[in-house]
Order: C-alpha cells, then sequence, then structure tokens
C-alpha cells in the first residue's frame, strides 16, 4: 500500500503528539481507508473484514497505534449505520465522516423533548483527534438498559491525559460531555448494536449490517496484532544474521543453537495466531454473505479467539525480544515500541485472555454467558 512509508515515516512524530500525525491520517483518508465499512451505495467498500484485517495488519507493520486507530474508524463506522437513515446521513454529509467510539457505559442521559441531555467522562477514546463523531453509551436517568449516543466531536470537552507506555500514538484521551443535547435520531438502544438490529432502513435487506457488532469487531481488531508480530519476527530476522551474542563464543547469532530454537517457537505462535485471526475473519464474512443466525457459541468463541491471537501474538514478540540482547532496548529501535503496543493490546479489557477465556469456558461447559457485550 502507498500509505505504509507515510505511516512507518510519521511513526516517531506519532510517539512526540501522542496521537496519529495529521498528514498520515490525511494519508489514510485519499487512500479511502477510512472508508472500508461503509455502505457502497455511501462511497464506502463494504469490505470483507478478511481484507480489512490485513490492512490493519499491513499498517501495524509501520506503527501499530495508527493500525488501531485504522480499525476504531472501520469498525465506529459500522456501528454508525445501526442509528437510521437520517443519522447516517448526517454523519456522511459532515466535514469529517469519522467516528470514535467507547463502549464502557459510564454516561448519564435525562429524556427531554426530543431526545436526550447527556452527561459523562469515558476514556480511551482511541483517534478521537481526528474524528467528527465519537459514539458513547449511558444510563437512563429513569433507569433501564444502556442507550448509545451519536455526538459530534465538537460537543466533547478532551482532558489531556494520553500518558502511556504502549499505544502511545492512538491518542486515547478522555473525553467529557456535559448536559449536552442529543436529538432522538441519534440515540438508539446500545444492545441493538450489540445484537446487530439496525434500524438504518435503507441497510434493512444487507445482511452485512445486520450482524451482531462484537465478533465484527473482534475482526477488525485482531488485525493490528497480527501486523504487530509479523514485524517483530521480520526485526528478529534480519538481527540475527548480522550480530553476535554477547559474552559467548558465538560471533554470528544466526549459529546459535538457542536461536534456531527461538525462531521456531515464534514462527509457530504467530502461525497459531494467524489460524484464530482467520477462523474469526471467516466467520464474520461467512455469515455477512449468508444471513445465517450467530449461535452464542460462536460469538463467544470470537471473543476467545481474539484473546488467544493476542497473547500468542505476545509471547512471539517476547521469545524475539528475550533473543534480540539489549541493543531492543535503544529508543530508537523499532522492536521496542512493538513490545509496548503488543503489551498494551494483550491487557485491554475486551481483549483480555483470562476474561474471554473464562467467558468461553462458561459456554463450553453448558453454562449461559455471563456478560451481556457478545
Amino acid at each position: 500500500m502507498k500509505i505504509v512509508p507515510v505511516v512507518a515515516e510519521g511513526a516517531p512524530e506519532a510517539l512526540e503528539l501522542r496521537r496519529a500525525p495529521d498528514r498520515s491520517v490525511q494519508a489514510l483518508v485519499d487512500g479511502g481507508l477510512t472508508v472500508m465499512s461503509l455502505p457502497v451505495e455511501r462511497g464506502g467498500w463494504r469490505a470483507p473484514t478478511a481484507v480489512q484485517a490485513e490492512v490493519m495488519a499491513t499498517l501495524a507493520e509501520a506503527d501499530g497505534s495508527f493500525a488501531w486507530v485504522t480499525s476504531i474508524y472501520n469498525a465506529v463506522g459500522h456501528m454508525v449505520c445501526a442509528f437510521g437513515d437520517q443519522a447516517l446521513d448526517e454523519f456522511l454529509s459532515s466535514d469529517v465522516p469519522r467516528s470514535a467510539g467507547v463502549f464502557a457505559v459510564t454516561g448519564r442521559a435525562a429524556a427531554v423533548e426530543g431526545g436526550y441531555r447527556v452527561s459523562g467522562k469515558w476514556g480511551f477514546s482511541s483517534g478521537q483527534h481526528h474524528a467528527g463523531w465519537i459514539i458513547v453509551p449511558g444510563i437512563p436517568d429513569e433507569g433501564g438498559a444502556p442507550v448509545a449516543f451519536l455526538v459530534p466531536k465538537a460537543e466533547f470537552e478532551v482532558k489531556d491525559d494520553w500518558f502511556v507506555t504502549g499505544f502511545i500514538g492512538t491518542g486515547s484521551n478522555t473525553v467529557v460531555l456535559e448536559d449536552v443535547f442529543v436529538p432522538e435520531h441519534r440515540a438508539i438502544p446500545f444492545m441493538d448494536i450489540v445484537t446487530g438490529n439496525y434500524r438504518t432502513a435503507s441497510l434493512a435487506g444487507d445482511t452485512y449490517y445486520n450482524q451482531p457488532f462484537v465478533p465484527f469487531m473482534c475482526a477488525m481488531s485482531v488485525g493490528p496484532a497480527i501486523g504487530l508480530g509479523r514485524a517483530a519476527l521480520r526485526a528478529f530476522e534480519e538481527r540475527v544474521g548480522s550480530r553476535g551474542i554477547t559474552y559467548t563464543n558465538y560471533a554470528r547469532q544466526a549459529d546459535a543453537p538457542i536461536t534456531f530454537h527461538q525462531l521456531a517457537e515464534a514462527r509457530m505462535k504467530l502461525d497459531q495466531a494467524k489460524f484464530h485471526a482467520d477462523r474469526i475473519t471467516g466467520a464474520v464474512d461467512g455469515h455477512a454473505a449468508s444471513g445465517a443466525v450467530w449461535e452464542i457459541a460462536e460469538r463467544v468463541r470470537c471473543r476467545a479467539d481474539i484473546a488467544w491471537a493476542i497473547k500468542l501474538t505476545r509471547e512471539a514478540c517476547e521469545i524475539i525480544e528475550h533473543g534480540s540482547g539489549a541493543n531492543a532496548l535503544r529508543g530508537s529501535d523499532k522492536l521496542g515500541s512493538i513490545l509496548r503496543d503488543i503489551r498494551t493490546m494483550s491487557v485491554h479489557s475486551f481483549l483480555l485472555h483470562s476474561t474471554n477465556a473464562e467467558l468461553y469456558g462458561r459456554i463450553l461447559a453448558g453454562n449461559e454467558p455471563d456478560v451481556p457485550f457478545i
């Protein structure tokens, strides 16, 4: 992709800015890579998730943070299609038709004539710097199920609080609303998005959109991990022929038996991670094409698959770290950034292996899931 050199060149600047550089985002927009999940009739690609995951993986080889932000724009773009034609038209005709999104229900909403007045604080809003909109959920004051709100970015206050050790360039600042009016057409039950109950009449017969969101989000999110693993292994393969192992007789690391084991184990873990990534995208694209109803167990398995893929990728990267020596600790060494990013992905609440393994195990044991976000 032509964008990759631009993203790679901007990666050091992203670390300083703690967000994506403007020119990198402009290249993303110019390449049509922010509309991959939008309807073809509305200028989008309606691309299979397997295609999108590979785009994210390729971008992650240049910059993991940038790939993550790209996945957010496309995953949340799919969510916007759930709100109805009026909201979708408003979104697409806006100056910046890109949306960030936060899924933690940390807001409140008071029903008023014509809509809601929404207040709240939502952390980890990746990509919000270059978004024109943000989707946030909140609990109605009168009680009941959470409601999702599509709100212009200009309505939010953005906290300067993104000081982290990984995914530094995602610009995942906290965003705040203080008693902001959101019209009714930009408010829908949050579970309608989760279950795939899309209200957009123009997309009513399109099975690509009437899909449960969590499997789709898994398919969009796994690509950055796969790309980070590929970049780490390639960096290691390039090192072993040109450096020795300090305090040993090995003038060339590639001649040491330990290196053979490290390369083989890292490669096998990454191959296994790709299997789980492909199983997610295969399931999502299969259902999107056929319109077949999802079984709960298969939806849960998508969460287990992405968590396992990220766990395996982190393990592979740590093998590579142990084989790379102290030079990998230099700030200028790309491997250090890769390691920070994959570690950050592995502790993301939605991607955490321990949580998702417990959830999948519950299903395998014949129990019902104990969370609604599946």
